[in-house]
């Protein structure tokens, strides 16, 4: 479950609202909670929403004006595939992607889209389940498999970050929340998330993550080590030198 790979023939439909998930308003509430301090930090002009729940996220906080969300199966701005995004490369300074690495068949693909239209300096911020926790347990039950969220390809934060990391961004803030698994009405936990949550914070069932696009230098810089090419000969002085030699 936690260790096969990223692609998979499979496809599971994503979820076209939050109020498909399992106490979706609630954990909706939590996720716009956690983000909403980061988007205060996020600026520029254009900011992207993957997928039909992030859509759907609040994002007031956020400074960016132009907000638009692109989902394959209508519920959002523009319907295109999530693996042949229509923008141009480098043309969005920030994207939002609220469980849609958990239900895509290629997150591979997905983050490489995001990564060639994010502009240098780009945010990206990553809502995830954690495998490590007890929703994560609970998706291991077979009468849950037709179920959101517990029918979701589940990968850790910490896969996650080696993959924005080979993609060349820095993960600069991460947190867990929502120290439940769901099957229950949050008020009838919530003693227990908040003991949780204070004596084992790494078992929260979801993950966010903001992560940063590394500004690269266009000039490469010469390595110190390389040989100097040989200085060419004149040929004019040559000629001159080859006609004393002739008297």
């Amino acid at each position: 479950m936690f260790f096969k790979p990223a692609f998979s023939n499979h496809r599971v439909l994503a979820p076209s609202g939050w109020q498909d998930i399992a106490q979706g308003d609630w954990l909706k509430d939590n996720v716009e909670q956690a983000i909403a301090p980061w988007l205060s930090h996020i600026f520029g002009y254009h900011l992207l929403k993957v997928g039909a729940l992030s859509h759907q996220l609040n994002t007031d906080k956020c400074l960016i004006k132009h907000q638009f969300g692109i989902a394959p199966g209508g519920g959002a701005d523009v319907v295109a595939d999530l693996s042949r995004l229509p923008l141009l490369e480098s043309s969005i300074d920030a994207s939002i992607l609220a469980l849609s690495l958990n239900f895509h068949h290629n997150p591979h693909q997905l983050l490489r889209e995001i990564n060639r239209v994010t502009v240098a300096g780009g945010h990206i911020l990553i809502i995830g389940i954690n495998p490590f926790s007890s929703l994560g347990l609970m998706s291991l039950n077979p009468q849950l498999s037709h179920k959101y969220p517990f029918n979701g390809r589940l990968y850790s934060q910490a896969r996650v970050q080696d993959w924005l990391a080979v993609l060349g961004f820095k993960v600069v803030a991460s947190q867990k929340l929502v120290y439940s698994s769901l099957l229950l009405k949050p008020h009838y936990t919530r003693y227990l998330q908040s003991f949780l949550s204070h004596n084992v914070p790494g078992i929260g069932s979801f993950y966010c993550i903001m992560a940063k696009k590394l500004v690269r230098p266009l000039t490469p810089v010469k390595p110190r080590w390389a040989m100097h090419s040989p200085p060419l000969l004149n040929p004019i002085t040559s000629m001159q030198s080859n006609q004393k030699q002739i008297k």
